[in-house]
């Protein structure tokens, strides 16, 4: 019997006999030991015995939790919890979202143990952060408590003095955690307290939605009494009934439909109740939404039914309820997932092979390429995948980015069954995807199971394979598995001294792992313990961002690494200390030697940064007493009270900086003060009021002319802003774009404050700089029906125009806001205004792709169906490029015209084509005359379009109705019939032979390239198919004799292909200077977006080209003076911020979608020249192997944006998202 199952029966006498717990059997689980024997609830005794025979007790888990944090979840009494903490166990400790000991107990416990703590010196002040690293959602410990329902410990913190009205950054009260754990007496007793029952989230989410998704018909029905807005629409367009439906309560449903809500409202993505219901397996709620009148047959933007919500979720008696009733077994979703797709990856043998039999296309691909299979080795058993090969499924298929299905089998959820099965049948083992990645390396990575490792290895998987950023399978172990397979794989001959592009060696990737003991090894046997990455880091730079691997810095340094090394930055490791927030780490840096006045490039000293992380108080005295200057100023002139406010600070640490003497009116160098920081920011009224009272100036305005009060209208609370107006805040300022205080209050969600900016005589309708009023601030922004109503009533311009003439029907289209058209047409809208592109309504509800019945209603009103924009577009081509079959239908029985063509010859046909639409759709234009040979100025054609998207089924349909290949003979020297060319010819043989047997790609054709002009594009081509040395010196020597914007294209179109780019970038490079002709004329692949930036060359070329870019980003921001940048990126979280300081930043806002058709040409040229950029942070993120907490965050990140973009299933997004393996 092992240590678990000794603990699992508490058998303390089994426990005795035991002399001391090795670290190998503590290895076992996955949890601490200690963690475990308490959720076990064992004896005190058996606690202390494991102590006593070796157990760690500071050990904490993957979610960063120690044995007390686990003994207050569990509700242990107080007489365990002082037992524990007698044990030097760390009182103080925070789990990886911040939470200490006593945030949990608010959130867990009685009174009697939160009292308990308090008294152990915990502070009751003390806040918890979310795991975000984009924005830290600020909880406090009533938050907490009131997700414990617990009225007498909500009573205790108001008694406390606890601020009952702070809110969350994401803008959540009490009120909301309350309503969302139905309790009538805390809610109740939170509003007679003076909470605002209307205060809305940060996505629009009101109390009533909160209370939808509890099913408690009491909260419910108490909050409409109240006056809840029942008709309130969530940010995604979701209403109070689409909560209720995600949680099967047909009570509920049946309640808000008899209240008046309306049954087939619709989100942002077109879902319905229908659809929600079926995420969540409810047979009688969705029979009962469908008897009540819901269309089982309708479609999400994502071209989704709801048999693909069911097959989601596994319910076989709903997916058969589904099928019966008439849905498509086959139907594909935009990115051409079936059912059977889903029901592959949510391993469900029942429903596999109830839809194989009810006719499931077992050989459907997705537009990746991805096969049932691939789908089905990641998710499913054995017995299922050899079922799948029986009844057709090609077992040889790869994807897109040339994955094999044992690629799809080697991660994290399949069997070491499956991976031998699959190798058994002679599938290649060794193949690489377009990333450089082998199963091996997958295996390593994702998968924690040391089984299939040895079997890959010794079935002969290539050991020393590298991936595109030369990582080899030892540095994914090194990082994510155990010593024993650290052992087996450099037993098989890996080389310990490899390294990354980046320069990683093995141990900066154990050091990251947390384990003393695989770091002991490979220092033991010969790793340089001294390399450096390219960002010039030692593995102590590693070990230090972790508060568990405290031994692990104290071993580096017992060692001799330098503790005050520094990165290319000038930072320390004292700089990354801060991470964990832990007094101890700190100190033992100091105490070791570590220099505590070192400052960073920025000018930043351990203090700077210490106030930005918001750690405890204790650490900045700390610093102080050691003789940190609390005054010194960063680069960009920030002083410690500025960075402690940008970040949600505590009042304790305000007030200990001014007290201490900070100046409160500093002025960074874009003049910001700390009261823009916290007013900007959100933080609690406590410390606005703080900061007036000790002098600082209300009317402080930054080099752009904006005011506290502007970023207080903006981001702050009410009480904030009349405070503020109170104290002399001037209430008509204007910054230098004229914006108004009502224009930022507009941005806000705030009616209150938008009502008494207007009640103290401010212009509703004045002006930007761009001729933005205030109401188009709140369409921009908030989209709140009450505050658009309210500005309207109040005498706001309806048919105001923007600079490029958009009104706010424009704007309503553009944003998809369809719950206020109709509304604002009755108000008096016109329907007929134009852009200055000449974009109607119609346009632009067809591009953003609005439900049917908003296209129908602009005919009916009389909007033009023929109007064209100056780009010739007319609302038909709109349509087509969001494969709206229903309106394009709709459209052309109205009389649109079917052969209009754009000022690039570009028909409806084409642009139906080019987005991959449905055969539906196709064949419907085709049956309606549409030509099926024409030409854009870009020589494309339909049939080009459909070669170039790998679509067989459209490529025959074209081909029988009549199209010729004969003008693709004519494209054949064009870049763009390289690139179908060599789609078509690395992913669908089939799909080639269909096409040479019609002419297509012929030998004579391609052999007619062959001239001096088309040189470079053939070598293109080959080396697409070809990668050798001879053939890439063959581009080498010819690249030389081509002019710079030649050679920029062709380095373009090999780095999209499978060639070593940096390897040929050098030789060309290399090539060039051996002539003094050419060496005059630089060539540099740097994309133009990063010229036209004002990047500097001589950077460029020290930070190795792109990827030094990417890498750098942040900082080069922060070089570059002359622009006019409003994000500041602080280094030591560069990995993360620079992701999404490339995402947010203005002149990126045009590239999410890689078919932009904006109103500004210069967002679709951005757009345009962005693509090599996105494709280079597409390859850094992939390579750059953050934990899988932090690619979530990100993934949250690029979803926030895209519906914050309104991009369409094709978007860059979903690029990054797939090419980063991240979703």
């Amino acid at each position: 019997m092992n240590i678990w199952q000794i603990i699992e029966q508490n058998n303390i006498e089994l426990l005795k006999k035991i002399d001391f717990i090795s670290e190998k059997e503590l290895e076992k689980n996955e949890k601490p030991i200690l963690n475990f024997a308490i959720e076990k609830k064992v004896s005190k005794e058996m606690i202390e015995l494991l102590i006593s025979k070796g157990t760690n007790e500071n050990q904490v888990d993957k979610k960063g939790m120690n044995a007390l944090h686990i003994a207050v979840m569990n509700k242990l009494g107080i007489e365990t919890l002082n037992f524990l903490i007698s044990q030097n166990i760390n009182i103080y400790a925070k789990d990886k979202k911040g939470k200490g000991i006593l945030n949990l107990a608010f959130q867990y416990s009685s009174l009697e143990v939160i009292e308990f703590l308090i008294e152990k010196g915990l502070d009751l002040n003390e806040k918890t952060f979310g795991s975000s690293l984009l924005r830290k959602n600020q909880l406090t410990n009533l938050h907490l408590a009131c997700q414990n329902n617990s009225l007498e410990v909500i009573e205790f913190l108001i008694q406390k003095g606890l601020d009952l009205k702070a809110k969350t950054i994401k803008n959540q009260t009490a009120l909301h955690f309350a309503c969302q754990n139905n309790s009538i007496e805390v809610i109740e007793f939170l509003i007679e307290k003076g909470l605002d029952l209307n205060e809305v989230m940060e996505r629009n989410q009101t109390n009533l939605h909160l209370a939808c998704g509890n099913n408690s018909i009491e909260v419910i029905e108490f909050l409409i009494e109240k006056g809840l807005d029942l008709k309130a629409k969530t940010f995604r367009n979701q209403t109070a009934l689409h909560f209720a439906c995600q949680n099967n309560s047909i009570e509920v449903i049946e309640f808000l439909i008899q209240k008046g809500l309306d049954l087939k409202a619709k989100t942002h993505q077109n879902q319905t109740a229908l659809h929600f219901a079926c995420k969540n397996n409810s047979i009688e709620v969705i029979e009962f939404l469908i008897k009540k009148g819901l269309d089982v047959n309708e479609k999400t933007n994502q071209n989704q039914t709801a048999l693909h919500f069911a097959c989601k979720n596994n319910s076989i008696e709903v997916i058969e309820f589904l099928i019966k009733k008439g849905l498509d077994v086959n139907e594909k979703t935009n990115q051409n997932r079936t059912a059977l797709h889903l029901a592959c990856g949510n391993n469900s043998n029942e429903v596999m092979r109830y839809l194989i039999e009810m006719g499931a296309d077992v050989n459907a691909k997705t537009i990746w390429n991805e096969s049932i299979l691939h789908f089905g080795s990641q998710n499913t058993s054995l017995d299922m995948i050899k079922f799948l090969i029986s009844k057709g499924c090609d077992f040889n298929e790869k994807t897109s980015y040339n994955e094999t299905i044992l690629h799809f089998a080697c991660e994290s959820k399949s069997t070491p069954e499956i991976v031998e099965f699959l190798i058994e049948n002679q599938l290649d083992i060794n193949t690489k995807s377009t990333y450089g990645e082998t199963a091996l390396h997958i295996a390593c990575e994702t998968n924690p199971s040391f089984e299939i490792i040895r079997l890959l290895v010794e079935n002969g998987i290539d050991v020393h394979a590298t991936t595109r950023a030369n990582e080899t399978a030892l540095h994914f172990v090194c990082q994510y598995h155990s010593l024993e397979v650290v052992k087996f794989l450099i037993e098989k001959g890996l080389d310990i001294h490899a390294k990354t592009a980046n320069d990683e060696t093995i141990l900066h990737r154990a050091c990251r792992n947390n384990s003393l003991e695989v770091v002991k090894y490979l220092v033991e046997s010969g790793v340089d313990i001294q390399a450096k990455t390219s960002e010039n880091e030692t593995a102590l730079f590693s070990a230090c961002q972790n508060i568990s691997s405290l031994e692990i810095m104290r071993y580096l340094i017992g060692k001799g690494l330098d503790i005050n090394a520094k990165n290319h930055g000038n930072e320390t490791v004292l700089h990354y200390a801060f991470h964990n927030n832990s007094l101890e780490f700190v100190k033992y840096l100091v105490e070791s030697g570590v220099d505590i006045q070192a400052k960073t490039s920025q000018n930043q000293t351990a203090l700077h940064l210490a106030s930005w992380e918001n750690v405890s108080l204790e650490i900045i005295k700390y610093f102080v007493e050691k003789g940190l200057d609390i005054h010194e100023k960063t680069i960009r002139n920030e002083t410690v009270l500025h960075l402690t406010c940008d970040n949600y600070p505590s009042l304790d640490a305000v007030k200990y900086l001014i007290e201490s003497g900070v100046d409160v009116n500093a002025q960074t160098n874009i003049n910001y003060t700390a009261l823009h920081f916290v007013c900007q920011n959100s933080s609690p009224f406590e410390i606005v009021e703080y900061l007036v009272e000790n002098g600082a100036d209300v009317n402080a305005k930054t080099i752009h002319d904006q005011t506290i009060l502007h970023y207080a209208c903006q981001s702050a609370s009410f009480r904030i802003t009349k405070y503020l107006i109170e104290k002399g805040a001037d209430i008509n300022a204007k910054t230098n774009r004229n914006y108004t205080t009502l224009h930022f209050a507009c941005q806000n969600k705030s009616l209150k404050t938008i009502q008494y900016l207007i009640e103290n005589g401010i212009d509703i309708n004045s002006r930007t700089n761009s001729n933005q009023t205030p109401l188009h601030s709140a369409f921009e922004n908030s989209r709140k029906p009450k505050i658009v109503e309210y500005l309207i009533a109040k005498g706001a311009d309806i048919n105001a125009k923007t600079n490029n003439n958009s009104t706010i029907l424009h704007f309503a289209c553009q944003r998809r806001s369809t719950e206020f058209i109709r509304y604002l047409i009755e108000k008096g809208a016109d329907v007929n205004a134009k852009t200055n592109q000449d974009e109607t309504v119609l346009h632009l509800a067809c591009l953003r792709g609005l439900p049917f019945d908003v296209i129908k209603y602009f005919v009916e009103k009389g909007v033009d169906i023929n109007a064209k924009t100056t780009r010739d577009e007319t609302a038909l081509h709109f349509a087509c490029r969001k494969s709206q079959s229903q309106t394009i239908q709709y459209l052309i029985e109205k009389g649109a015209d079917i052969h209009a063509k754009t000022n690039q010859n570009q028909s409806a046909l084409f642009f139906a084509c080019y987005m991959n639409s449905s055969l539906e759709i196709i064949k419907y234009f085709i049956d309606n005359g549409a030509d099926v040979d024409g030409l854009t100025h870009e020589n494309s054609s339909p049939l080009s379009s459909s070669i170039r998207n790998g679509n067989g089924i459209l490529i025959r349909l074209l081909l029988m109705s009549g199209a010729t290949t004969s003008n693709l003979k004519e494209d054949q020297i064009s870049k763009q019939f390289i690139q179908l060319f060599s789609q078509v010819y690395s992913f669908n043989q089939d799909l080639s032979n269909l096409l040479k047997s019609n002419g297509v790609f012929s030998d004579y054709q391609i052999q007619s390239i062959d001239s001096s002009r088309f040189k470079v594009h053939k070598l293109i081509l080959l080396t697409r198919f070809d990668n050798n040395e001879s053939i890439l010196q063959k581009f080498v020597d010819i690249c030389h004799e081509k002019s710079k914007t030649e050679v920029e294209n062709a380095i373009n179109f090999l780095y999209t292909g499978f060639v070593n780019f940096e390897e040929m970038y050098e030789q060309i490079v290399s090539k060039q200077n051996k002539t003094e002709e050419n060496q005059k004329e630089e060539i540099n692949p740097i994309p133009e977006f990063f010229k036209e930036i004002g990047f500097d060359s001589n950077w460029i070329n020290q930070k190795k080209g792109i990827k030094g870019i990417i890498k750098d980003f942040g900082k080069l921001y922060e070089r570059n003076e002359t622009k006019d940048f409003t994000i500041i990126v602080e280094e030591k979280e560069i990995k993360v911020h620079k992701i999404i300081l490339i995402l947010r930043s203005e002149l990126f806002k045009g590239m999410f979608q890689l078919n932009v058709q904006d109103s500004s040409n210069q967002v679709h040229d951005y757009s345009r020249k962005s693509f090599e950029t996105i494709q280079e942070l597409i390859y850094f993120l992939y390579h750059d192997k953050f934990s899988k907490e932090i690619k979530k965050e990100i993934i949250e990140e690029f979803l926030d944006l895209k519906d914050f973009y309104q991009l369409n299933p094709n978007s860059i997004i979903d690029l990054i998202l797939r090419e980063s393996n991240l979703n």
